[in-house]
């Protein structure tokens, strides 16, 4: 079942879905078997503490405007060389790849919706109740190891890109991910059978996505059986994570501090026997890298330079969200080349700062435009405001760190534009200001 963009998933069409699937698997001997997600797993404060008044944004209608106004003040048109950072572009998808394999939020439409004039954060009661995680949390590359995955043997089947011309240099055949065939029903057509459909989003986290099938076949290729493939390719992403991710997008002096443990080091220890997902982290900290996304990038020797490949097109070439651009699957000119994201590569990751490309501001919804409320600045500030995320000063105060000023915060939204900077000032954001947004700043 493939949902669009600003489509609320529901825990009842989960459920539904769950069912749906049982029955398919107990009638059919299907070469492999479909799985829709994973056991629930729950979500929870990092500081518990922090659910009082004083440490949220004032409950009123005055409060929800004020987010949309400051969401609608984040757009950036201009993408130049100024603002990028040092990071190569391909840890913007690899962020968002790991985001999707340890976080996916169900909530139930009958609770409320973000364009709900009144919406108003829900009381703690309902959110530990009905807001579920339908991932594991623990980085295991449950979306690539679902049973979503076709296999063949101890291999994992790809899916062939469709003959066109121009096919980068040393690319092979099997460089999309498996997929259905074509049908009338807009929700399977060309469906990704991968075990998150997020990952078939956009063009670039496609073709990682593509990498790590082809990386477990490599494994295989060496002798591995599939559990054993499956173990390493998991431990070599673990280290990934560790020491290759965090240490760009993080302090590695706070990485290290981390992995060595000690007094301090830790603000996030659950229980074994009952690991949850932080809100604070998944609804705004890990939410940074919305802002590290380019509007163009030098995508492969089709598509460089003042033809790279636009955002739109990057989005089109995807069955979750333009239909392939009506080819049955990936055509090959549009093929990656990891080359042009990774160090020494032509596309760095925009910097971090209050700010996201235009096109993250025109996501459409089955060819229609998408509201204020459903855009992504405004989504994340709405959701952080719905899911009683504390304000960016009194974590910094809970995490032991000096909190930034209000001039320090304004003085982040003037170098963006006079509208955010009034937007931030007469809300009253400075003083207490959303999570999402602080961390930016």
């Amino acid at each position: 079942m493939r949902t669009t963009h600003g489509e609320v998933l529901t825990l009842g069409q989960l459920d539904e879905a769950a069912a749906a699937v049982e029955n398919i698997n107990n009638k059919l001997n299907l070469p492999f078997a479909f799985a829709v997600v994973q056991e629930k797993t729950p979500f929870g404060y990092l500081f518990p503490e922090l659910q009082d008044p004083d440490s949220l944004l004032p409950e009123s209608t005055k409060t929800r405007d004020a987010l949309i106004n400051l969401g609608i003040t984040m757009s950036e048109s201009n993408d130049n060389p100024s603002l990028a950072s040092a990071t190569p572009a391909a840890y913007t998808y690899f962020g968002q790849f790991v985001d999707h394999d340890i976080t996916m939020e169900a909530a139930s439409n009958d609770i409320t919706r973000l364009n709900d004039p009144n919406l108003k954060p829900l009381s703690p009661e309902i959110i530990q109740d009905r807001i579920k995680n339908t991932r594991s949390p623990t980085l295991d590359l449950d979306s690539v190891y679902s049973q979503d995955a076709p296999r063949d043997g101890a291999r994992l089947v790809l899916g062939k890109v469709s003959p066109f011309q121009d096919r980068p240099p040393g690319k092979d055949d099997f460089n999309d991910l498996p997929r259905k065939p074509r049908s009338v029903d807009p929700r399977i057509d060309r469906e990704a059978l991968i075990g998150d459909g997020r990952n078939d989003e956009n063009l670039i986290i496609a073709q990682l996505h593509v990498a790590f099938l082809r990386a477990h076949n490599a494994i295989v290729d060496q002798g591995k059986t599939f559990d054993e493939a499956r173990k390493l390719l998991r431990q070599h992403y673990q280290w990934i994570v560790i020491h290759d991710l965090l240490k760009r997008i993080a302090d590695p002096q706070i990485v290290n501090k981390a992995l060595t443990g000690g007094a301090g080091a830790w603000h996030f220890e659950p229980p074994a026997d009952a690991l949850f997902m932080p809100f604070e982290f998944s609804v705004a900290g890990y939410r940074f890298g919305h802002s590290m996304i380019r509007n163009r990038y030098d995508f492969n020797l089709n598509f460089s330079k003042e033809n790279g490949a636009t955002l739109g097109q990057l989005f089109t070439f995807t069955a979750f969200s333009g239909q392939l651009a009506d080819f049955d699957t990936l055509p090959e000119n549009w093929i990656i080349e990891w080359k042009n994201f990774l160090d020494e590569g032509r596309n760095q990751a925009r910097r971090v700062d209050t700010r996201l490309v235009e096109p993250l501001f025109a996501l459409q919804s089955i060819g229609k435009p998408m509201p204020d409320e459903a855009r992504l600045a405004v989504r994340n500030l709405l959701r952080g405001y719905m899911l009683r995320i504390p304000t960016g000063q009194t974590v910094a105060d809970a995490l032991g760190l000096r909190a930034m000023t209000a001039a320090e915060i304004e003085e982040v939204a003037e170098s963006v534009s006079p509208e955010q900077l009034a937007a931030v000032h007469e809300s009253g954001f400075s003083e207490r200001t959303p999570l999402w947004y602080y961390i930016l700043a």
